[in-house]
């Protein structure tokens, strides 16, 4: 394989060496203007071709033998004679043969670097970025959208002719001449598409060298058009080498660029004799996915499309911050982690964060980019975004928590369809068609379409058991597999024909048909209906087809049938599921243990969710319920047994029952768009706690009622052992209008506060780390990922250890195995696999764990950005800097959780917990005097009174602690979802 991909190299090289020579020659005898500089672009952009095809078989070379390697030297030898770069190219390749292969020279260490570096998107388009794949990659799925598009567009106009009456008024002609003008520019633009699409097909080289596709290293996908909203600047220079009209088609020609933004005119240059412009325009986008220049050339009232450049507003967004975080950065003194762990000094940090302060950077991009088909032009970009909820970038602070509702299902032959907004460019699984923004995908198979697609899927969902199936079915006779093999995308772009999403060049996990070609995820092929042959919307068609037919075939069999027929059908003796040998597994010891506690199972608790503070700046906790489909694993398991996150039985409530009569309400905590959290006292036995008050019309309204439910069984798994870094609860109580949570409290306040207070030592972090652990150590021995990790959620008691609060992310059932796709958490703190909407695991916690001891050691976050876009980009694609001061394992610790990938992330593995407990970082731990707070903690917070909340905002406890009125009232239906609702813990009653 590699001799013949060195033999392919060579071929282009060859052909692009004889392209060049003709051009040369060509350049001589041509006697129009604009002819002769095309040959002088044509003749640049070879030697580009032969540069970027030169240094692939370099590298190639470097793999192979030394034969090979020779052999590649005689092919240089006998060819034709090679422009000065390629014969100093040549040179190089053949200087050194005996060279060992295992110590490679400096120019192949250049190349490797080179191919190694990651260019954002906008670079890919920037003319001096070398030709590269990733660079053909993305112009490829990015030209495919651009020819569908087009299409359309020619479609469009196609039926508008045809909507014109015969009998034209003035006003008709005045239209069929506008529609023929539109007509013959769409398909001089289509030309160009086209011309650009070959052009990099043949710089398209196959990826069996590549490293297999990993999704957590990559932010956008090609072709992602993520709107932005803000202030557009922008000025155009220049441009140079244009391919031109010619002279005797154009006589005196000007040039004129006209600015599209998401396909609306919004500006043209004046036009130009010679290429320069320099005019400028600003605009205010609402949402905003993709600025279009259109160049074309103009002689009269004939024009002609000669280039065409796009750049997406979330693209530029991205790089400016970027350019942004670069210059701020600045500073020797913080460095990658491979860097920090070879320093043991810490010179001159302060000094230079002091320098820094005076740097100023320019805010805009100026740069060449390319134009399609051929040509460059030199732009001046700005773009500033409209951050509603703007945050400092370099500090620690809180913020209020939102949680976005779950969209309406919309059932349709077992599919459950939900509105899904995607950011890339999908194709619908029924037409074909693209799809971008808003998208229905069914929440258990993934297959994705239009909106007005999805009453048209008549085929059934195969996550569905196929008992379901089976049942009732109207099902076409055409039931022909897929023959489906795996695939390496050599050309053109390709999206999978089940979830709609794109296939990367270069991505391994794809499947295809041999039989119909149609593509897929190697995950979606199981999916995919047998209907190998016959695209979707024709299957659907038949199938609509034949159920009709089957509907009228029934009614003709049914008034033929005796009423004899229609007893003995009703008859549970002639019914099918009397003879069917399936049988329901027995209950097993969980489940039996969950039906004897079914008060306690259908408990209620709250969510803790903070109204968002604007004068905060800690980002706000995230969730979205529209969940993307189910791993494969778990889609024909109707028989599996799912085991319960905790054993435990209801406590016996003897004359024992608690109420808002018992307590004193002394001040206010904390509140939000839920309700408030208060200090209260016992009356009873003066003991402090604190109570969440959640409003019953907020549960019903919002359809918290399951996982409120569910973080009421948190608190019980805490409770069972009395966790010593856990909040425990000790009651909830209802009255008409409210529930009410009673939990310990701790007055010490979180290490939110106490870190902005003073900047923790090594030290103090790393014994409060350890208690962290101890905490999710336990949460997963029990199958819960916490998911909301963060500062603000450790609060410290006086005693100065932790405990870990607010359970309302918390996820069940997730032992080793199991996964989930919510989308939820707090942006710093949230995994990439979570930002990817890919499914994940335990491993978020050990994410979350990594940020959480970053922000403890350092007092920031690693991942800055002014909104919370800006940090999911973070997240995904910047470097972690350290200082060089910073402790060797303190940089170890953090590297390895905040790995991105989460089966190299540590505690991602089976060992869990324990791997982390191993790293060299917390050498020297008694873990086991560390669970039982026999270590001496290292800072002690202090309180003037027991009912002190100096700790707390200010903003909350100057309050007065009363409830508001509730004027909404609940009917009886509403009431009954929170029966059996009260609940007294075990130590409570002993007290």
């Amino acid at each position: 394989k590699l001799e013949a991909r060195i033999k392919e190299v060579q071929s282009k090289i060859e052909q692009n060496t004889h392209l060049k020579q003709k051009a040369i020659e060509l350049r001589e005898i041509l006697r129009d203007r604009n002819a002769q500089l095309q040959c002088e672009t044509q003749i640049k952009e070879s030697q580009r071709y032969i540069d970027y095809f030169g240094e692939e078989l370099r590298r190639l070379q470097a793999k192979g033998s030394r034969a090979s390697f020779s052999s590649s030297s005689n092919y240089f030898s006998e060819s034709a004679p090679l422009t000065e770069g390629s014969t100093l190219l040549t040179q190089q390749l053949v200087s050194s043969p005996n060279q060992s292969l295992d110590s490679p020279g400096p120019e192949q260490v250049d190349i490797e670097e080179d191919i190694s570096k990651r260019y954002t998107n906008l670079d890919l388009l920037e003319a001096d970025t070398p030709i590269n794949k990733a660079k053909v990659s993305l112009k490829l799925h990015e030209l495919e959208y651009k020819v569908d598009v087009e299409k359309k567009v020619q479609e469009g106009i196609r039926n508008l002719h045809q909507l014109l009456d015969p009998a034209m008024s003035t006003t008709d002609r005045r239209r069929k001449t506008e529609l023929h003008e539109k007509q013959l520019e769409s398909q001089e633009k289509m030309a160009l598409l086209n011309h650009a699409v070959k052009k990099y097909k043949d710089l398209y080289l196959g990826e069996e060298d590549l490293e297999p596709f990993d999704t957590f290293t990559v932010g956008l996908l090609p072709g992602a058009r993520k709107p932005v909203t803000g202030k557009l600047h922008l000025t155009i220079v220049e441009a140079h080498e244009l391919a031109h009209a010619p002279t005797r088609l154009f006589r005196d020609p000007q040039t004129v660029v006209m600015v599209k933004v998401d396909g609306n005119i919004q500006f043209r240059t004046r036009p130009s004799k010679n290429d320069s412009w320099t005019d400028s325009f600003e605009m205010y986008v609402d949402k905003a996915t993709e600025v279009e220049l259109l160049v074309y050339d103009q002689s009269g009232d004939r024009t002609l499309p000669i280039g065409l450049l796009w750049l997406k507003t979330s693209d530029i967004s991205e790089s400016l911050r970027k350019k942004k975080l670069e210059a701020e950065q600045d500073d020797p003194n913080w460095v990658p982690a491979e860097v920090a762990q070879q320093h043991d000094n810490s010179e001159s940090i302060i000094q230079h964060k002091i320098n820094k302060e005076n740097k100023s950077a320019d805010s805009s991009i100026t740069a060449w980019f390319d134009v399609e088909p051929i040509g460059r032009m030199r732009l001046e970009i700005n773009f500033v975004r409209e951050n509603v909820k703007r945050r400092p970038m370099d500090k620690l602070g809180r913020a209020g928590a939102f949680r976005e509702r779950k969209g309406e299902v919309h059932e349709m032959n077992g599919h459950q369809f939900v509105d899904r907004r995607f950011y890339h460019i999908m194709k619908c699984a029924l037409c074909g068609d693209f799809m971008s923004k808003l998208t229905y995908q069914c929440e258990d198979c993934g297959l994705a379409c239009h909106k007005k697609c999805y009453n048209h899927v008549v085929t059934r969902c195969k996550s569905q058991p196929m008992s379901k199936l089976d049942s009732n079915e109207d099902n076409l006779k055409h039931h022909i597999p897929h023959r489906f093999e795996s695939l390496t995308i050599i050309l053109g772009a390709n999206w999978c024909c089940h979830c709609g999403f794109m296939l990367p060049l270069g991505f391994r996990g794809a499947q295809k048909c041999t039989e119909c070609a149609v593509v897929c995820h190697t995950k979606c092929a199981s999916l995919v209906p047998d209907f190998c042959g016959m695209t979707m919307a024709k299957a659907n068609l038949m199938l609509s087809e034949a159920k009709a037919a089957n509907n009228r075939r029934r009614t003709f069999h049914s008034e033929d049938l005796p009423q004899s027929a229609f007893d003995n059908h009703q008859n549970p003796l002639f019914s099918s599921s009397f003879f069917s040998n399936t049988q329901s597994p027995s209950p097993s010891p969980q489940s039996t243990t969950a039906q004897e506690n079914g008060p306690l199972q259908s408990s209620l608790s709250t969510p803790t969710i903070h109204k968002f503070n604007p004068l905060s700046a800690r980002p706000s906790s995230l969730i979205q319920e529209g969940s993307s489909f189910q791993h494969i694993s778990h889609l024909f398991s109707s028989q599996q047994h799912e085991r319960t996150s905790s054993h435990f039985t209801t406590p016996v409530q003897i004359n024992r029952k608690v109420g808002l009569d018992d307590f004193n309400l002394l001040a206010v905590l904390g509140k939000g768009n839920f309700g408030k959290v208060m200090l209260a006292e016992e009356k009873y036995t003066n003991e402090l706690y604190a109570i969440k008050i959640l409003k019953k019309r907020f549960v019903l309204d919002n359809d918290e009622v399951e996982s409120t439910r569910s973080e009421k069984r948190i608190f019980l798994t805490a409770n069972q052992e009395r966790h010593p870094f856990l909040v425990n609860l000790h009651s909830t109580f209802q009255t008409v209008t409210r529930i009410y949570y009673v939990m310990e409290y701790v007055s010490g306040g979180d290490l939110m506060m106490h870190i902005q207070r003073e900047q923790f030592t090594e030290a103090r972090a790393k014994f409060y780390a350890c208690e962290v652990l101890l905490a999710l150590e336990y949460f997963h021995k029990h199958g819960i990922i916490y998911r909301d990790l963060k500062l603000d959620n450790i609060m410290l008691c006086l005693d100065g250890h932790i405990k870990l609060a607010d359970y309302g992310l918390c996820k069940e059932n997730m032992w080793n195995n199991n996964t989930t796709n919510t989308f939820c958490g707090t942006p710093e703190f949230m995994a990439p696999e979570i930002l990817l909407e890919n499914r994940y695991g335990r491993a978020v916690d050990w994410w979350a764990f990594g940020v959480l001891m970053y922000e403890m050691l350092l007092g920031q976050s690693p991942f800055k950005g002014e909104d919370e876009d800006e940090i999911f980009d973070a997240v995904l694609e910047d470097n972690i800097l350290y200082p060089i001061n910073l402790s060797k394992s303190s940089v170890a610790i953090c590297e390895a959780l905040l790995q991105r990938n989460p089966q190299k992330r540590l505690g991602g593995g089976k060992g869990d917990a324990q791997d982390v407990k191993n790293h060299i970082f917390f050498e020297g731990v008694n873990w086991d005097d560390m669970l039982n707070k026999r270590v001496p903690p290292p800072f002690l917070p202090t309180v003037s009174s027991r009912a002190d909340t100096s700790n707390f905002d200010e903003e909350f406890t100057r309050e007065i602690p009363i409830l508001t009125p509730v004027n909404a009232m609940l009917t009886e239906g509403e009431q009954d979802n929170f029966t059996s609702f009260s609940y007294v813990a075990n130590w409570a009653m002993e007290k």
